[in-house]
């Protein structure tokens, strides 16, 4: 070996010996763990996947209530958002033929909208579920794929109940007992909120009746707008509706009667939705006492649809951390948000609750 080669090999050596120095040096830091999540020691060398598209689609796909609803302010809204409000206009007057005088000197009336706003805060959402590597390597194929689509019909459903039984109150939720980390608290007061501080209707004994009773309860404006009225109730009330005289009947119900279709969609021409998380017990009032031999009837919701205004200020995001030899980690998040309009405005109510319905 020639004087060069040994003067490339010593160098070869001092830059092993350098890069074992700085390992140690990684190694011996105190209190210091290189980890997944560490920035700038080791959180670089993970690769995170953001499902932001086709994932996001999923959403209002799975949601029940949401493509339903036309107050859609789409995504990336603030963390607070005022939504103006524009009520309706006076009916005209007479107007009486000019014969003498200014004609331009009158006094205007206000006749004008009535205006108003309500203000959509966005909540904050987490779903967190931890895979290990062992259920990876042995469970069904495409496993992870299998917990993100079940990720996206989770927080469809969350987003649903959460404009069913949105209620922010640590005392008297219609919830029951209040949880500051439920769903329920995270957002504005929702339709039974809505409902129950507008004027809930006794039903008892149900009929196909009890829901025009509840109907009556809105604004008149809004009473015979029927295409854009919903009425949701649990599935115990569904129920009970297919067993109505009137809705068996294709006489009175033609096209929509169970005899049919053996589904029944609309009732007097009005939409249905049997939500999964609408409670199917509560107590006499509407609400889910936190004593739990009080809920024992049950109750449903008629709503006009434009009033409920909603948006996302961040779509569902699903973050995948690897922890070597351990699994996966996914982390979903959301902001999403939501307000009712409802006697706002110069406008009337919006929400109507039929409660202690006999089952």
């Amino acid at each position: 070996m020639n004087l060069k080669e040994l003067m490339m090999k010593a160098k070869d050596l001092a830059n092993v010996a350098y890069d074992a120095k700085d390992f140690e040096n990684v190694e011996t830091k105190a209190n210091e763990v290189v980890h997944t999540t560490n920035t700038g020691n080791g959180k670089e060398l993970i690769p995170t996947d953001v499902m932001l598209d086709p994932m996001l689609d999923l959403v209002p796909n799975y949601s029940k209530l949401l493509p339903l609803l036309p107050g859609n302010h789409g995504n990336d809204m603030p963390i607070s958002a005022k939504v103006p409000i524009v009520g309706e206009a006076n009916l005209f007057a007479g107007n009486a033929e000019w014969t003498s005088g200014d004609g331009f000197s009158f006094t205007p009336n206000k006749n004008g909208p009535a205006t108003g706003e309500v203000v959509i805060v966005q909540g904050q959402f987490i779903l967190d579920i931890a895979v290990s590597k062992r259920e990876l390597n042995y469970g069904p194929a495409q496993l992870e794929s299998l917990i993100r689509e079940r990720i996206n019909r989770s927080a469809a459903r969350t987003i649903d109940a959460a404009i069913l039984n949105g209620d922010t109150a640590s005392t008297g939720n219609v919830n029951g007992a209040y949880n500051a980390n439920a769903y329920f608290a995270q957002t504005d007061n929702g339709i039974r909120k809505v409902g129950i501080a507008n004027t809930v209707v006794n039903v008892g004994a149900m009929t196909a009746k009890s829901y025009l009773d509840v109907v009556a309860v809105l604004d008149e404006g809004y009473q015979s707008d029927l295409a854009n009225l919903l009425i949701i109730e649990p599935n115990n009330v569904y129920l009970k509706s297919l067993a109505f005289d009137e809705v068996i009947t294709v006489d009175k119900f033609g096209p929509q009667a169970t005899i049919q279709s053996g589904v029944l969609a609309k009732v007097w021409n009005i939409d249905k939705l049997t939500a999964r998380d609408f409670p199917a017990l509560t107590a006499d009032s509407g609400l889910v006492s936190e004593t739990g031999a009080q809920n024992k009837k049950g109750s449903f919701a008629v709503i006009y649809k434009p009033a409920i205004q909603y948006g996302f200020g961040q779509p569902l995001e699903i973050d995948a951390f690897k922890v070597p030899g351990k699994g996966v980690q996914l982390v979903a998040t959301m902001e999403f948000g939501f307000a009712i309009v409802n006697k706002q405005a110069g406008l009337g109510k919006t929400v109507g609750l039929g409660a202690n319905v006999t089952l």
